[in-house]
């Protein structure tokens, strides 16, 4: 489905940039991608806008939201809660540096790992990057935009600035500035302490 939808957007975009001229500067990279697709999916892009009835202006940004997402989907790291070490290591693809009291510092990915159970399982995820999608909800906005996409608050405290939710068993702890009421980090708990 993923594909049909990329291929879709592909072709309305290709299909929008009839008429530029080679002296137009297009973002190289998108729209040689998108050509690419284009080119091998051919008009299957059209009959599935036909067929689901959207707009390829809605199926564009849909899967243009999806695609910028998946990488940076906040879900992906609660997977890691519970994980060892070795299994962590082998999720994130990467090498980590070590962090204070014994944690794990994945660069590329913009987390820390923490590890309870006498170091052996991950229970809690920092993260500060406001790349990190929280289903719509990123690092550097308000806490208002959490308290949209999370619900109910849990645990609150103005005082130290702070507001947990309940996610799937685990907790979304959010720190944010008490003056301008921006999320300055998040953490993904298995529970709260």
């Amino acid at each position: 489905m993923k594909k049909i939808i990329m291929v879709l957007i592909a072709l309305l975009l290709g299909i929008s940039m009839i008429g530029c001229t080679n002296e137009q500067d297009t973002s190289s990279a998108e729209a040689s991608q998108e050509e690419k697709v284009i080119k091998e999916e051919g008009s299957a892009a059209q009959e599935e806008i036909k067929q689901q009835g959207t707009s390829g202006s809605e199926v564009y940004q849909e899967v243009k939201n999806t695609k910028k997402d998946e990488k940076n989907a906040f879900e992906k790291y609660t997977k890691l809660i519970g994980l060892s070490k070795e299994e962590i290591i082998k999720a994130m693809g990467e090498e980590p540096s070590s962090a204070d009291e014994g944690g794990l510092d994945f660069s590329n990915g913009g987390i820390r790992v923490w590890f309870g159970n006498g170091g052996k399982t991950a229970n809690e995820v920092f993260m500060d990057s406001s790349d990190i999608d929280f289903n719509g909800a990123r690092i550097g906005e308000k806490i208002g935009e959490f308290k949209n996409v999370f619900g109910k608050i849990v645990v609150e405290d103005t005082g130290s600035a702070y507001s947990n939710f309940d996610y799937e068993g685990l907790v979304i702890h959010v720190q944010y500035d008490p003056s301008t009421e921006k999320v300055v980090a998040v953490y993904i708990m298995k529970e709260w302490k």
